[in-house]
C-alpha cells in the first residue's frame, strides 16, 4: 500500500495542488489532515470521484463542528477489501483495508498544535 498524507492548513490552493499531485496510479490511500472544504462542508471532490472513494468521518454530516480529517480511497482498491471503522470524532478516522497482507487498519489523526483533545 502506497499512502500519501498531507496537511492541508484548509487551504483551496493546497488541495488544488494535491489533487494535481495525487497519482491514482501511484497512491493508494490519501490521509488528510485540515481538508479544504466548501461552504456547503463537502470536499470540491468533482474531479476526484473517477480514481477516489471520498470517506468522511463517522459524524461529520450530523455534527456542527468542522471535521478535520478526510481519506480518499483508490477506486482500484474493491470495496470488499475494506471498509470504515466508525469513531465518534470530527479528528480521528481509520479504514480497515484486508489483502494478500492480512488486515490493516489505517487512522488518520488530527490533533491540534496547542491541544491533546484529540487524545482523551
Amino acid at each position: 500500500l502506497k499512502i500519501w498524507q498531507q496537511n492541508l492548513h484548509k487551504s483551496l490552493n493546497a488541495w488544488e495542488h494535491m489533487l494535481r499531485n495525487l497519482d491514482p496510479n501511484v497512491y493508494d490511500i490519501a490521509c488528510i489532515q485540515e481538508p479544504y472544504f466548501n461552504p456547503v462542508n463537502l470536499a470540491n471532490t468533482s474531479n476526484l470521484k473517477q480514481f477516489w472513494d471520498v470517506i468522511y468521518p463517522t459524524d461529520h454530516h450530523a455534527s456542527a463542528g468542522r471535521s478535520q480529517t478526510l481519506i480518499l480511497v483508490n477506486r482500484r482498491l474493491s470495496k470488499n477489501n475494506w471498509h470504515i471503522i466508525p469513531i465518534k470524532s470530527p479528528n480521528v478516522m481509520a479504514i480497515e483495508i484486508t489483502g494478500q497482507f492480512g488486515k490493516v487498519r489505517i487512522y488518520n489523526i488530527y490533533n491540534p498544535c496547542d491541544s491533546d483533545m484529540t487524545l482523551h
